[in-house]
């Protein structure tokens, strides 16, 4: 059961170590308060994991991947596009629902039917304890993103807003073009 719980730790954080998760809780925790982009980043890897780990091969087979990806790839695009022409560069204290509900929804949308997911799935029927490759992969997503909102909200939240609001619209577009590239399978 320790076997399972550290494979999935040790290739859940390898994984996702500038990941577009980390990266959507780096440029979130700039504009929203940092524990509501982590309770948001958890909620979402909670319930992406879950599904890996409970109905993995059902997904698998009811969901295609290609819709998910372009969804996904397009739905990151348009984020960078609003991000860029919302026209402010002040960063507003938002509530924390705002932060944790734009957060949960962009990771969950970036997540579903990632390679993590499908890692996750793929340990927990090989070593048959799913609970401690849950409890593995959601460990190694905290330390994770919590370095991402530390940074975030402490070093990056410094720099010109104006700059960093360029960024984050280059960011997500090019984590949207990145999801339609290489994860649709329709442009390569």
């Amino acid at each position: 059961m320790l076997a399972a719980a550290a494979a999935a730790f040790v290739s859940v954080f390898i994984a996702e170590f500038g990941d577009k998760s980390q990266l959507v809780c780096l440029t979130m925790a700039c504009r929203h308060r940092p524990l509501a982009v982590l309770a948001g980043a958890m909620t979402a890897m909670g319930l992406v994991l879950g599904l890996a780990v409970g109905l993995g091969s059902v997904i698998a087979e009811a969901v295609p991947h290609t819709p998910v990806a372009v969804l996904s790839g397009l739905f990151f695009i348009a984020v960078g596009l609003y991000t860029y022409f919302r026209g402010r560069d002040e960063f507003e204290e938002c509530t924390g629902r705002a932060g944790y509900f734009q957060t949960l929804g962009m990771i969950f949308l970036a997540e579903f039917g990632d390679k993590t997911q499908l890692a996750v799935f793929f340990l927990a029927a090989s070593f048959n304890y799913p609970l401690a490759v849950f409890g593995g992969a959601m460990l190694a997503m905290l330390v994770n993103h919590a370095l991402a909102v530390y940074m975030g909200s402490r070093f990056i939240s410094k720099i010109n807003p104006r700059y960093v609001r360029i960024a984050s619209a280059l960011l997500f577009a090019a984590v949207g073009l990145i999801i339609l590239v290489y994860e649709s399978g329709l442009l390569i």
